[in-house]
């Protein structure tokens, strides 16, 4: 099948991206009850706490703008949502990719997750695309590996204060550090990575060691309330509840084999598809480093996995997990894709030749899988439908003021509409 060229169409999508996460983050940042806005509350306004930097940033911009917190952060959330869309687009427009590859970059579990599931919109993880976007950009032949080195020597133990969970996706950054610097011997990896991550690893051991006494989070939740009429609940109020030292599982005593466990086996299987097919068979065109020595990319990608299953043992915000674990993933294959660092066979297989040549077939089988279903944000959440319509429909509600399809009640389709629709 020819190669499809994704300037157009992913401008598109980018932009209708861009224009309903501003919506949605300005919609939801003065509920009461929103998480993505309790998580940027926290702050060291009584000591040292983990996701505290994130926090002083912006209780530092609502006074400098002299506007309310709530209002700061929305505006720091929407800035790096577009930023990070942007820059995306401007590193992916120029690609050509086979059906695989363009089914994996339109996957329910990456650019479209933060507004069809809204509680991941405006988390802290947006941070990290945006970084690592920055990094694949720097990691341009054109540019010396010194910059490169500089920045995730200097940048990750500061995203390390505002999310302490980048440290699980720290192999992503590693596999980018050892291409540009052609580290190939496992001495010359580790004492290179160790140095490179040693603020990182110091501030996780600060992190660790210093954890927010309880005098210290009244302390933190008294400032929020007396200074910006802000209470602690949500992730602020969890923060001194559940740490991390191990203590979460009892998230697990809430979920069974089936459906839970289950349901999240088939939406790893079923979302990762097309970045796994685009992987599979295929291989690094060169040696020269000490990962293309001793994995093929499907290994590879094996390996980075691995950390993140602790992030499923101890959090219950499955649907988030995959998103972050998916991103970094597709965001990666680009990389190596764009740089030519990877082999581009396309894979063929008799049921999916017929639906190549079945062009309507296929766009249904692509709507489907692109815009008909993602993963709730919980482990006991079950699958949400009709993703894109939703996005459109709600925001169609919120900005003409009704309440849904009321018109002719008793019609089966009305009836159908409001049970499973909305």
């Amino acid at each position: 099948m020819k190669n499809i060229n994704i300037k157009n169409k992913f401008l598109i999508f980018v932009v209708f991206n861009i224009f309903y996460a501003v919506f949605y983050l300005y919609y939801k940042h003065e509920v009461g009850n929103d998480t993505s806005i309790s998580e940027w509350l926290i702050n060291y306004q009584g000591g040292f706490t983990r996701r505290g930097l994130g926090g002083e940033i912006n209780i530092l911009l609502a006074n400098i703008l002299s506007i309310s917190l709530r209002d700061a952060i929305f505006l720091f959330q929407a800035t790096i949502h577009t930023l990070y869309l942007g820059i995306l687009f401007v590193y992916l427009k120029n690609l050509q990719l086979n059906i695989y590859q363009f089914f994996a970059l339109f996957a329910p579990i990456f650019i479209l997750y933060p507004i069809a599931e809204l509680e991941a919109l405006g988390r802290k993880e947006m941070i990290i695309f945006l970084f690592f976007v920055c990094i694949l950009f720097f990691a341009d032949e054109r540019f010396n590996k010194k910059i490169i080195n500089s920045i995730i020597f200097i940048f990750f133990p500061v995203l390390c204060l505002i999310w302490e969970e980048i440290i699980l996706f720290a192999p992503y950054f590693a596999v980018i550090l050892i291409q540009k610097n052609r580290l190939i011997s496992f001495k010359d990896t580790f004492i290179n990575l160790l140095i490179i991550f040693l603020p990182s690893i110091f501030v996780m051991i600060v992190v660790f060691a210093l954890p927010l006494s309880n005098e210290g989070h009244l302390t933190m939740c008294n400032f929020l309330k007396n200074e910006f009429d802000e209470r602690c609940y949500m992730s602020a109020e969890l923060l001194i509840k559940n740490t991390i030292y191990l203590d979460t599982l009892f998230i697990h005593e809430r979920a069974n084999f089936f459906p839970h466990y289950f349901r999240y086996l088939m939406i790893f299987l079923i979302g990762f598809a097309p970045l796994h097919m685009s992987i599979l068979k295929n291989n690094f065109n060169k040696k020269d480093n000490f990962v293309t020595k001793n994995f093929n990319p499907i290994q590879l990608y094996l390996f980075l996995y691995f950390p993140i299953l602790l992030l499923f043992a101890f959090g219950h915000d499955w649907g988030r997990w995959i998103h972050i674990t998916y991103s970094l993933s597709i965001l990666l294959y680009f990389y190596l894709l764009k740089n030519s660092l990877i082999t581009n066979n396309f894979n063929e297989y008799l049921c999916i030749n017929w639906i190549l040549k079945k062009k309507k077939i296929l766009f249904f089988v692509f709507f489907i899988f692109a815009f008909f279903w993602n993963p709730k944000t919980l482990l006991t959440g079950d699958i949400a439908t009709n993703s894109l319509y939703k996005i459109i429909y709600n925001s169609s509600k919120i900005i003409f003021n009704y309440k849904g399809i009321r018109i002719f009640q008793d019609n089966p389709i009305i009836k159908f509409h409001k049970e499973f629709i909305e």
